[in-house]
């Protein structure tokens, strides 16, 4: 695969699943969107801001040089702030994906990719963009359960 088309598909992907997750949460009655239902650890708010956080610094700060500074620890445990905020936040992180894997450099894709988490030391920026996609797209599916529990109103707080 041509290694521009491979960043392409990259941003492709990711650009379109955080617009649906825009979305669901625009779909979501904003009483549910702290709220921790039984048996599901993160709830709908949580697992939006912490995509975010994720992507804006991963692709961001570290290969964009955004300087967003990340705090995980936050992005679990934030609640109370409104849809539109969380909208917004997601918006923002469209446009940094966005631009960043526009203009990314398809001769730096076999890099060693900057600042990874320890199990990913050592692998390349493209497996990181892989990866990337998987972990979004992961809790763009939690985050569409959660909605269809809602919307059914088949759940237990």
């Amino acid at each position: 695969m041509n290694q521009n088309r491979f960043i392409e598909n990259i941003r492709h992907i990711i650009v379109r699943d955080l617009k649906e997750m825009v979305k669901e949460i625009d779909e979501l009655d904003g009483q549910y969107l702290w709220v921790r239902m039984n048996g599901i650890i993160n709830p709908a708010g949580v697992l939006a801001m912490h995509s975010c956080g994720n992507l804006k610094f991963f692709i961001g700060t570290c290969l964009g040089n955004t300087g967003y500074i990340r705090n995980r620890e936050k992005e679990f445990s934030i609640s109370k702030i409104s849809k539109e905020k969380v909208i917004k936040e997601i918006n923002e992180t469209i446009t940094v994906v966005d631009q960043i894997l526009l203009n990314f450099p398809s001769e730096k894709l076999q890099d060693e990719m900057p600042d990874p988490p320890t199990q990913h030391k050592g692998r390349t920026i493209e497996f990181f963009l892989i990866q990337l996609c998987c972990h979004l797209s992961r809790h763009r599916g939690q985050l569409n359960y959660i909605s269809r529990i809602v919307q059914q109103n088949t759940f237990v707080l």
